[in-house]
């Protein structure tokens, strides 16, 4: 019992939510800054592999390039998750309780919280003072008889006309309990259960996601299976990922505005299922698919793949495409340093979509190429789109293809339905909590022989000035539909 409470203090402690807060935002800043296995291509984290290995090998045993899907970060999503399960626990908890607490809260503390006001009214009495007969009191130089139940019901009716509701009257004490926007009451909870959830569709998202990138080239395509990823990132209990359907790039075209800005990307796709039906989709950074429960992204990575043909004598021709990334000025050109497969060849190339003048469409396409095989340097020069450069007085090299490649990353999350409701509990939430305060007023009628007694008052969690005028309007209407006489107090 006593570990329960400590882990409750813990859990509820305004250091550890804060803590948790930050924790989750220096995680996400980390996420933004440290580029992640599923928004950069492979070559990109070789070539860093290559070029720091000590720095990638800590940022790769700490997953800081992973962050999203992480142990660690799920560990920190569970622990936010289980503090703010709660806080909802323990204020629906109060809430559900509050009938009997208010019976509690209508004390003298009660009219001192915001605001009290105290209406005396000393009445002259004919004949026998007796509540089954009534009180006679003297209102704006009348003499009328007013009842116990009377003088309720005109309280009542007061409070009513504002927009109050009484949902707690205890006769014996006449003490009574109204409010306003009662449903504003559920708003802090309702809130955060929207949170809530948005976090458990991210736990569960971190236990369970699957992401893997594809670099797929013009009239290629991807045949959906787990081993043909260029990357991918499964979540923690996450097992293989195979989409289950297979993606064809039809064509990839890219627009950009003067400033050599990027305008638009968009790809022709076609997906065939496991049956074997074929669907087209056009695809874009603005526009994802979704297609069997998983969502298929426009990647930003994105260029030419130049095919090359070797042919070596008393071997047969052996055509491969090298993927350059997308070049970001017009006016320089798309580099790259790859070897040729089962060879010794080492290819440098700075490829020219237009060697007249700078353009990102290939429109008269070369290539400034050096050739070395063990080090020495085989050929070094222009190559333009179909000439063949020479490397040995046996093997030469054809320049045969241009054609765009582009990145599609592949996300299974089915947790994203209750991102959605969640996010739509929190907007409920906060349109309560601010536009529906909720709104309390305590009224006490007590007797002192001859005098009636009224005292109220009131409180609110929000907007307290706004509610203090509102809260003397109705001292006003009191004294004016019941009278005022004797002393009146204010405190």
């Amino acid at each position: 019992m006593l570990l329960m409470q400590k882990l409750k203090r813990f859990l509820l402690s305004r250091k550890t939510v804060i803590s948790l807060i930050c924790a989750v935002g220096i995680s996400c800043l980390i996420g933004s800054t440290i580029p992640q296995i599923t928004r950069k291509s492979p070559q990109f984290f070789e070539q860093w592999e290559a070029g720091s290995p000590r720095l990638y090998y800590v940022i790769d045993l700490l997953q800081l390039n992973q962050v999203y899907t992480s142990a660690w970060f799920l560990i920190l999503i569970a622990l936010a998750a289980l503090s703010l399960a709660c806080s909802v626990y323990y204020q629906s908890k109060t809430l559900i309780k509050s009938k009997a607490t208010a019976q509690r809260e209508i004390t003298e503390r009660s009219f001192k919280d915001f605001l009290a006001l105290r209406l005396v009214q000393r009445p002259e009495v004919r004949g026998r003072k007796s509540e089954a007969r009534g009180q006679k009191s003297e209102v704006g130089g009348r003499r009328s008889e007013v009842s116990v139940e009377e003088l309720a019901d005109k309280i009542k009716k007061i409070f009513k006309a504002g927009g109050y509701r009484p949902y707690l009257a205890i006769e014996e004490s006449r003490c009574f309990l109204f409010g306003k926007n009662r449903a504003g009451r559920w708003g802090s909870v309702i809130f955060h259960l929207g949170l809530l959830i948005c976090i458990l569709a991210a736990l569960y998202g971190l236990a369970f996601q699957k992401k893997g990138f594809v670099q797929l080239k013009q009239a290629d395509t991807f045949q959906g299976k787990n081993e043909d990823w260029q990357s991918k990132s499964l979540a923690v209990f996450a097992a293989n990922f195979d989409p289950g359907f297979q993606v064809y790039l039809n064509k990839f075209t890219p627009s950009y505005w003067e400033n050599d800005q990027i305008k638009n990307l968009e790809s022709s796709l076609t997906i065939t299922d496991s049956k074997g039906e074929a669907r087209e989709f056009l695809l874009s950074p603005a526009g994802p698919i979704r297609f069997q429960g998983t969502k298929v992204y426009q990647s930003t990575h994105y260029g030419y793949a130049l095919g090359f043909i070797l042919k070596k004598e008393g071997s047969k021709d052996v055509l491969t495409d090298f993927l350059l990334d997308a070049q970001r000025k017009k006016d320089k050109p798309l580099e790259g340093k790859m070897d040729f497969p089962t060879t010794d060849y080492i290819l440098d190339m700075k490829f020219y979509p237009n060697l007249i003048e700078p353009s990102f469409y290939a429109t008269l396409p070369g290539v400034d190429l050096t050739v070395t095989e063990k080090g020495e340097q085989r050929f070094k020069g222009r190559v333009l789109f179909s000439q063949r450069a020479r490397l040995n007085s046996k093997d030469s090299l054809s320049f045969v293809r241009i054609r765009y490649w582009t990145g599609l990353t592949f996300v299974k999350n089915c947790g994203m339905p209750l991102v959605y409701s969640g996010f739509v509990l929190s907007t409920l939430g906060a349109f309560l909590i601010f536009m529906l305060p909720y709104k309390q007023v305590y009224l006490k009628v007590t007797e002192d022989g001859n005098n009636v007694q009224i005292s109220i008052g009131g409180r609110s969690n929000r907007y307290k000035a706004l509610f203090s005028e509102e809260f003397k309007e109705l001292a006003e209407d009191l004294e004016k539909e019941l009278g005022k006489h004797g002393n009146n107090s204010v405190t």
